[in-house]
C-alpha cells in the first residue's frame, strides 16, 4: 500500500460517563473497502500498540470487516454517536493551583535555579508527593533514596518536569470521579504534534515546541480567559507564541491541522496537503499519539 492510496482517516478518543477514554472513534472509515481498512489495522499494529483497543466504526464498515481477520485484541462497536449519560456531580477534587503549577513553568522556561523551582513546589504538600511519587516509579531511578526535592527535580530532568506540569495544568481540574475532558485532548494535540515534527526530521528542540503548543492550545478553554493573557508570564519563544495566538509558521500550521482532526477527515485533507504531510505519515503519527493519550489518561 503506497503512501498515495493510503486511507484517510481519522482516529478520535471517545470519553465515557466518568470521562474516561474509552473508545477510539474511526473517522473516514465508512468509505474504505474492507480489506484496506484490515490492512492499516494490520501494518500499524493497531491493537498492540493499543492493548485492548476499542474501535468505534460506522455499522456500514463493521459490516463489510471479517472478524476473523482483524488483530488479535481489537474489538469493533458500532459508532451511533449517542451522547454519554449525565454523571452525578461529585465534590471538587483538590489539587495543585494552576496559579503555582504556571509560576513553576514560568520558571522552567526561563531556566531558574533549581532551589527556586523547589522553594516553589514546598508551597504544596500534594503537588511535592506528586513529584516524589513520579520519580519513585520504575520509570525513574528506583534504587535512588531521594534526599532532597532538588535531588528529585535532577533526577527527573526539567524536560520531563515541564511536561508533567503541563499535564497536571488538566488534571488539577477534575473533580470527584471524573476526568477533565480537556486532558485528552490536549494530550492528543501535543503528542501529535510532536510526532508529526519528528516524522519530518526536526530537531527534538522544535519537537519540544511543538509539543508545548498542542498541549497549551486548550488553556483558554480551561482558564476561560484570553490565551495572550495565560501565556504571558510564561515567556515563551516567539514561534510558540505566534503559533497559539496567531496560528502562524510551521508549528502554527501543526495546530491548524490537529484542530481539524477534531472535525474529520474532510477538514484534515486541505489542511495535510499546507503542510505537506501523506497520509501514511499522518495515520501513523496518529496511532502513536493515541497510545500515549490512553496511559495519560489512565494514569492522571
Amino acid at each position: 500500500m503506497t503512501s498515495e492510496s493510503f486511507p484517510l482517516l481519522v482516529f478520535q478518543p471517545t470519553l465515557g460517563p466518568s470521562q474516561e477514554w474509552v473508545g477510539v472513534r474511526v473517522r473516514g472509515a465508512e468509505s474504505v473497502d474492507a480489506a484496506t481498512l484490515l490492512q492499516v489495522f494490520d501494518e500499524f499494529g493497531l491493537a498492540e500498540a493499543i492493548p485492548g483497543l476499542v474501535c468505534l466504526l460506522p455499522a456500514s464498515a463493521i459490516e463489510r470487516l471479517d472478524a476473523a481477520a482483524l488483530p488479535a485484541g481489537l474489538v469493533l462497536h458500532a459508532d451511533t454517536n449517542e451522547p454519554p449519560p449525565p454523571v452525578p456531580a461529585s465534590p471538587p477534587c483538590k489539587g495543585p493551583t494552576q496559579t503555582l503549577l504556571l509560576k513553576i513553568l514560568a520558571q522552567i522556561t526561563r531556566d531558574a535555579e533549581t532551589r527556586d523551582i523547589e522553594a516553589t513546589l514546598k508551597h504544596d504538600p500534594q503537588l511535592s508527593v506528586q513529584l516524589l511519587r513520579l520519580v519513585n516509579s520504575v520509570a525513574f531511578a528506583p534504587n535512588t533514596r531521594i534526599n532532597s526535592f532538588a535531588h528529585a527535580i535532577t533526577l527527573l530532568g526539567r524536560r520531563q518536569l515541564q511536561r508533567w506540569l503541563q499535564l497536571l495544568l488538566y488534571a488539577s481540574q477534575a473533580t470527584g470521579a471524573q476526568g477533565n475532558p480537556l486532558l485528552a485532548s490536549a494530550a492528543l494535540r501535543a503528542t501529535l504534534m510532536e510526532g508529526l515534527c519528528q516524522a519530518a526530521g526536526s530537531d527534538r528542540a522544535t519537537q519540544d515546541e511543538a509539543f508545548m503548543v498542542g498541549m497549551f492550545s486548550q488553556l483558554e478553554a480551561l482558564f476561560a480567559q484570553p490565551l495572550a493573557n495565560i501565556i504571558g508570564p510564561l515567556k515563551l519563544s516567539d514561534e510558540i507564541s505566534t503559533a497559539l495566538l496567531e496560528h502562524s509558521g510551521k508549528l502554527g500550521k501543526l495546530l491548524t491541522l490537529v484542530e481539524a482532526a477534531e472535525l474529520g477527515p474532510e477538514a484534515v485533507g486541505p489542511a495535510l496537503i499546507r503542510t505537506g504531510i501523506g497520509h501514511e505519515a499522518w495515520c501513523k503519527t496518529q496511532i502513536q499519539a493515541l497510545r500515549w493519550t490512553l496511559q495519560v489518561s489512565r494514569e492522571k
